[in-house]
Parts: structure tokens; C-alpha cells; sequence
């Protein structure tokens, strides 16, 4: 009678315990249920040039953060840049600083304003501090936005499909185009498209603009230039379809070829 006793107080408390879970704590994700992005993108150029890119994210799976690495000419290169965003889940502001030198001339920040509908209506950027004069123009009916100043890599212009994945890029007299595949999972596949980051990675002519992917959510089949192109070959995929390897191939067999690898956490 004891021991059955005993085990009829275990049950129920098992069963309060179980009841009680089900109805005030919150539900914890499987880890094959979470969402794998990006934590590290590493690129080697087959010359002297490579670069790291680690980033971070808060719990409703925004990108937070990234902090770069970037080895040229013999020389290590250390950026961090900071990702704000407002109630409604829009990029507000994104900070670039260089760690090396903590030289307030070396600051990058750039600040994106939105209307009542959400739509961007203003592009601030900043460099050491001095707030530089640029005209912002929005082209609703095509997703295209434009940003003129006295900068040597403006006028720019980025063109986005309707889902809001980047098409087409000025800098300067420099015209690019991105053609996907459409049929498989780019690197940001699970990350928010906003093309405030992907503007804010154009305007950093400092970085070169294609390493991060254009934080792509589709699969890429070419990089497009006037006088060259890139096709992304090569490509690995793990077990989940995640593309852990590629390469970006030039159409001259003398260019530049550059390789990428992915490693992704879940959140």
C-alpha cells in the first residue's frame, strides 16, 4: 500500500507538472524545427585577398551584428558594424566602425527613415562624423532607390524584385545586374529581406559589395557587370539544402576566382 501510494503522488504531480507546462511556459523549439543562418562566411580570392564574416542575431532572428575580417596586402583589417531596428522589424540604422584604429574618421553611419506606410523615405550617411548632403529618391512602382551626393561612388541605384530581393546595382558608371536561379536556398534564405542592409553594404565602397552575398534569400546564378561576368558554380549543399560552398567564377580564364564557405547556427 505504501509503494502504491507513493507511486499515485508521483503520477500526480507528473501530470500537474505536465498540465501546468502546457498552459503558462512557452514552447521550446526542436533543433530541427529552429532556423540555420549564417554564422560564418569566410572568402578567399586566388590572389592575396580573403575575408571573414561573422554574424550575430537577436531572438526574433534579426541580424544584430557582423564582425569583419578582411586580410589584403599583408595587412589584417577589422570592422564591426551594428544593425538597429524600429518597432515594425525595419533596419533603422547600421554602424560601421574600424576596430584597429578607433579612428572616428573611419566611422560609417548610415541612418534610414520610413513614412507612415513603411516605405523608405530618407537615407542619412554619415562618415567621420560629418553628415554628407545626398538626394534620396524612391521609384515605388519599380523598387528602385536612388541616392545622389558629392561621394566619388554615387549616384547609386538598386533595383528589387517584388520580393524585395536585389536585381540590379549602380556605382557610379558601373552597372550590375543578379540573375537566380529561383529553384534552391540562397545563403540568407531564413533571414528578413530589407533592402536597407543590402543598400547599406552598396554604399561601403570600402567592402566589396558581392562578398556578402547581397544577403540574398535566392540561390545565384550570375553577377553581371558591362564589360565581365561572374557564375556561381561549384556549389555544396548539406543534408537541409543550406549552401555551405560555392565559388564565384569569372567568364576570363586569366580573372580573379573567388571561394566561399558557410557555416550556419540555428536560432
Amino acid at each position: 500500500m505504501k509503494i502504491k501510494s507513493i507511486l499515485q503522488t508521483v503520477l500526480v504531480i507528473l501530470l500537474f507538472a505536465g498540465c501546468s507546462k502546457d498552459k503558462d511556459s512557452p514552447t521550446v523549439p526542436e533543433i530541427g524545427n529552429q532556423t540555420p543562418l549564417p554564422k560564418v562566411i569566410s572568402v578567399v580570392y586566388s590572389h592575396e585577398r580573403s575575408g571573414t564574416y561573422t554574424m550575430s542575431y537577436d531572438k526574433e532572428q534579426q541580424l544584430t551584428a557582423i564582425d569583419i575580417i578582411l586580410y589584403q596586402d599583408n595587412n589584417d583589417i577589422h570592422w564591426t558594424a551594428a544593425v538597429e531596428y524600429d518597432a515594425k522589424g525595419s533596419v533603422t540604422r547600421v554602424l560601421l566602425e574600424n576596430v584597429d584604429t578607433m579612428d572616428n574618421a573611419y566611422t560609417y553611419d548610415t541612418v534610414f527613415d520610413y513614412d507612415e506606410n513603411g516605405n523608405m523615405a530618407d537615407i542619412i550617411f554619415t562618415i567621420g562624423g560629418d553628415v554628407k548632403p545626398t538626394t534620396f529618391l524612391y521609384d515605388p512602382d519599380n523598387h528602385i532607390y536612388k541616392l545622389d551626393g558629392d561621394l566619388g561612388n554615387f549616384p547609386m541605384s538598386w533595383g528589387f524584385d517584388q520580393d524585395k530581393h536585389l536585381t540590379e546595382m549602380v556605382i557610379s558608371d558601373n552597372y550590375f545586374k543578379l540573375t537566380s536561379s529561383g529553384n534552391e536556398k540562397g545563403v540568407f534564405h531564413n533571414l528578413d529581406s530589407q533592402p536597407a542592409l543590402t543598400i547599406w553594404y552598396g554604399l561601403l565602397f570600402y567592402l566589396s559589395p558581392h562578398e556578402l552575398y547581397f544577403f540574398h534569400q535566392k540561390d545565384l546564378d550570375r553577377f553581371e557587370a558591362d564589360t565581365f561576368y561572374y557564375d556561381y558554380g561549384e556549389k555544396v549543399r548539406d543534408g537541409d539544402g543550406n549552401l555551405i560552398a560555392f565559388k564565384m567564377l569569372p567568364d576570363d580564364p586569366l580573372g580573379v576566382s573567388i571561394s566561399y564557405t558557410v557555416s550556419y547556427e540555428n536560432y
